[in-house]
């Protein structure tokens, strides 16, 4: 296995000639003694967005990228402003733990001396941000209906909103030497909370005992310089490793010349992709793509299901799953790639409603959950195979609920894949074609819960 060049690389051999802050950023990374392989090209040429990292030669598993000292990542503590941070560090505690980067970052950004500006310089201009929460109203609202995200950008607006006005803007005024409340406004705090959720990564976090909590996150985002440059697709070929001084970018697998190097920024949907980043991948290239089914549907179309007289038995059905945590009033049911994400809950709540009178009595008195053989362990998990092997009745509620959700969309699946079709031609706008792509992979999975469901075990 080959390791990283020990060799300051020469320029040439590493980016365009002709991007100046290209070759700025990469003379920054020399001074700050990055260590980059001369086996991959940083630039536009080969990439699928504005710059990434291309091979120039084939890398083998395992292969080093690139590696940068800790003390070069731009965080809270390597800031010129560490010291003010920490001291107003009781004040500036919100439930999201960003205020301290932002502020990080808003000083840095603005800064025409900061030792990040070849950095901060190379990636894309902050009016470029395109996530959803710098949308119209009107496109929210109309192109991004039921994915989830007008949810998600309404909460984060309001919190965003509260954060800088109660705790930002004070240490502004206090600290008006540095800052400066017509420069370092609302507008500017929210631009780096589209670049932190965009471009940020997080240290895992550690337990007591000293190991690796590997789904942990540190409570601040780290801006990390080289490692936000690679592009990310769920199927990723390389990704970012952690060591007690510094951060290497590492491959997965073996990668061709000439293909492009892509890191991973998690397990990710579609919806999440666009909310946070900007983007979405094309079906059924996101592995991780999921939409969700609001549980209070399944309950709507239960008691569209029955007899006026048996609503009243439903109703204590619902109460008692709610009493039991199976299900809540705002919950969701999620479904993925392979099938029912939350299986259990699923299973449990078609369980329960599906039950005569007498059977509901007698799972009362059981108080609910109890502990299943693995043959019936085997039974709730619900990928699309086996959601044909439940009764009948079961699956005929599940395709109904997702057949609501389909409904709720702005057009309908076929309508959807006319659409993208067209856009080949160049006939959308980019965010109506990142809204299309996230509303055509939530279909996809619907149309899959409904067609396994209407498909019967033979």
């Amino acid at each position: 296995m080959a390791g990283p060049s020990k060799k300051k690389i020469k320029l040439s051999n590493a980016v365009d000639e002709d991007d100046e802050k290209l070759q700025s950023f990469l003379q920054w990374c020399v001074k700050e003694d990055f260590q980059v392989n001369p086996k991959v090209h940083v630039g536009r040429e080969g990439s699928c967005a504005q710059y990434g990292m291309v091979a120039k030669e084939e890398l083998e598993e395992g292969e080093c990228l690139f590696k940068v000292d800790k003390t070069a990542v731009l965080s809270t503590e390597t800031t010129e402003i560490a010291h003010l941070l920490k001291e107003g560090e009781v004040s500036l505690h919100s439930d999201s733990g960003w205020v301290p980067q932002i502020l990080a970052l808003m000083y840095e950004y603005t800064n025409p001396k900061s030792r990040w500006r070849p950095y901060l310089q190379l990636v894309p201009d902050f009016s470029e941000l395109d996530q959803p929460m710098f949308w119209t109203e009107d496109e929210i609202e109309k192109d991004l209906c039921n994915t989830g995200i007008p949810e998600a950008v309404k909460s984060d607006l309001t919190k965003m909103k509260l954060e800088y006005t109660s705790l930002a803007l004070p240490f502004i005024k206090k600290h008006s030497h540095i800052f400066s409340e017509e420069v370092h406004s609302f507008a500017l705090y929210k631009r780096m909370v589209a670049f932190i959720m965009a471009y940020s990564f997080f240290e895992p976090v550690s337990d007591e005992d000293g190991q690796g909590d590997e789904g942990g996150k540190s409570s601040l985002p780290l801006m990390v310089p080289m490692a936000d440059i690679l592009n990310h697709i769920a199927k990723n070929n390389a990704h970012l490793e952690w060591d007690k001084d510094c951060l290497r970018m590492v491959t997965t697998r073996p990668v061709a010349a000439g293909e492009e190097v892509f890191n991973t920024f998690g397990e990710l949907a579609n919806w999440q992709l666009l909310h946070m980043y900007g983007f979405a991948e094309v079906w059924p290239e996101n592995i991780y793509d999921t939409v969700d089914i609001p549980m209070q549907v399944l309950f709507d179309e239960a008691k569209l299901a029955v007899d006026p007289g048996a609503v009243q038995l439903l109703e204590e059905k619902w109460l008692f799953l709610e009493d039991q945590g199976v299900v809540s009033k705002t919950g969701s049911f999620i479904a993925g790639m392979e099938g029912i994400l939350t299986d259990e809950e699923v299973y449990e709540s078609l369980k329960v409603l599906g039950m005569t009178e007498g059977e509901f009595r007698e799972h009362q008195e059981k108080e609910g959950w109890s502990d299943c053989d693995s043959e019936e362990e085997d039974e709730r998990s619900l990928s699309y195979e086996k959601l044909s092997d439940l009764p009948q009745a079961w699956r005929s509620l599940l395709a109904a609920a997702a057949r609501c959700c389909m409904g709720k969309y702005r057009n309908s699946l076929q309508e959807t894949e006319q659409l993208l079709t067209k856009e080949k031609g160049g006939n959308m706008t980019r965010r109506q074609q990142w809204s299309l792509l996230v509303c055509h992979g939530q279909q996809k999975l619907l149309h899959r819960i409904i067609s396994s469901c209407l498909s019967a075990a033979s």
